[in-house]
């Protein structure tokens, strides 16, 4: 609950917004080289948004010390740099060695190839606001952690510094074990606490380029 509305900001959130995605595609202008995004950039840029927790996502990033830095080494720097919201890595050099990150200022994904597999993250400000009378129940954890099964995968979803962070799995294999229970989505969203923040993000934290 923030200023007494109610926000969603769980999984829901992203079949939501890629519902609304589908009917506003032709309106969204992807930059060349964009991978196929499972979440709707038009209708992301289209959602109210919430402030994020810059004092908490500092200190997230000082304990973070080099290792975010140095995870995220091979991502794009002009990438990072436009990201204007801290952005979570997992603490697995193998896994960011080969990932890309496209940045939308305030929203971003990084997508990495694994064995078998694809790996994506992201996080964005952005809220899906829902009316009282059509309540969403969903059982949730710390940080509103919510996993929920994909046809592909598994997708976990939650909140930290006020931004609302995504961690998924698809697999290739139908019977990859990866992807019919959640043990390996929430390991990796346990290790997904290296924070980076690049010019942008600094400038809105108060810590300068």
């Amino acid at each position: 609950m923030r200023d007494g509305r109610r926000w969603v900001t769980t999984a829901a959130v992203v079949a939501v917004i890629a519902g609304a995605a589908l009917i506003s595609k032709g309106e969204a202008q992807t930059p060349p080289g964009a991978p196929p995004f499972r979440f709707g950039i038009a209708a992301v840029v289209a959602r109210p948004r919430i402030t994020v927790e810059w004092q908490a996502a500092v200190g997230g990033l000082r304990q973070s010390a080099n290792v975010g830095e140095s995870l995220a080494a091979n991502l794009d720097r002009a990438q990072v740099d436009a990201t204007a919201v801290p952005i979570l890595l997992p603490r697995d050099p193998k896994l960011t060695a080969g990932a890309r990150l496209y940045s939308f200022g305030d929203y971003y994904t990084i997508t990495a190839n694994t064995a078998g597999g694809r790996v994506s993250l992201s996080g964005t400000t952005a809220t899906v606001p829902l009316p009282a009378a059509k309540p969403l129940k969903v059982e949730t954890g710390p940080e509103g952690l919510t996993v929920q099964r994909t046809v592909d995968g598994q997708l976990a979803s939650f909140v930290r510094f006020g931004v609302l962070y995504t961690v998924e799995i698809r697999c290739d294999a139908p019977g990859d074990p990866r992807c019919h229970d959640d043990n390996y989505v929430l390991g990796l969203v346990g290790k997904t606490t290296a924070v980076v923040m690049g010019k942008a993000a600094r400038q809105a934290a108060g810590l300068g380029g």
